[in-house]
């Protein structure tokens, strides 16, 4: 059965969601369990990415909801989860890395055009900017097979900066595997409540500024938050 098209949401702006007011609700960070629908591989520490935890962490209701995304996957299917809560250094860490790839890849662009695609793949490090990630309540999430153990081809690797990353890009090749990939992804996701990042099929949203925005709620529930503080 195939699943609903991806619509092609509009791209956001980091300076609107640096806008939103945030009204925090004051819920834990929890280590997201492993189950058999539902596992973890916290992609950053095996890339030695500096400060990078071993564990992947986010907000008692986003795991609750990742939960409920998981159960409604076919049987041979679970998720996978890449990354949660993120510190301002990790995302720094991310940051400098997705800019050298850029850089190999796009020499031909200008320094500023580059930056600006950098900015469609990572949320700028700032002082006075809360990225999603640092509030547990971003995921990155991918599909694996139950049986085999293997991860889902969804047309472009995590965290690659083209536009085959962009959400619906495969919406242009229905006919590809990727295609009906993202959509059962997108779809278990949002029927749980989360919102996704149109540049990134990886990337979903619960309780921060970002869902705030693509939901139209006048607040964030999540602000900044800190693993290693609260353990």
């Amino acid at each position: 059965m195939t699943s609903p098209a991806i619509p092609n949401l509009p791209h956001f702006s980091w300076e609107t969601t640096k806008q939103v007011p945030i009204v925090d609700c004051d819920e834990v960070l929890e280590p997201i369990p492993n189950h058999e629908r539902l596992r973890s591989y916290p992609i950053y520490f095996p890339k030695n990415i500096p400060n990078a935890i071993d564990i992947c962490v986010a907000r008692s209701s986003v795991i609750q909801r990742l939960q409920q995304a998981a159960a409604l996957l076919p049987d041979h299917l679970g998720i996978m989860v890449l990354d949660g809560w993120r510190s301002r250094e990790v995302q720094s860490g991310v940051q400098d890395d997705i800019r050298k790839t850029i850089k190999r890849d796009y020499a031909y662009l200008s320094k500023t055009d580059q930056e600006q695609l950098l900015l469609d793949f990572v949320a700028p490090v700032l002082p006075n900017f809360i990225s999603p990630h640092l509030t547990g309540g971003a995921l990155d999430v991918t599909l694996f097979n139950r049986q085999t153990k293997d991860w889902l081809d969804m047309g472009s690797d995590f965290d690659e900066p083209t536009e085959r990353s962009h959400t619906s890009y495969y919406e242009k090749f229905p006919d590809q595997d990727a295609c009906e990939h993202r959509r059962l992804l997108y779809h278990v996701m949002t029927s749980a409540g989360f919102t996704n990042l149109p540049t990134e099929w990886w990337h979903f949203d619960f309780g921060n500024a970002l869902w705030a925005l693509y939901t139209q709620n006048d607040h964030a529930i999540y602000g900044a938050a800190d693993w290693e503080i609260s353990h």
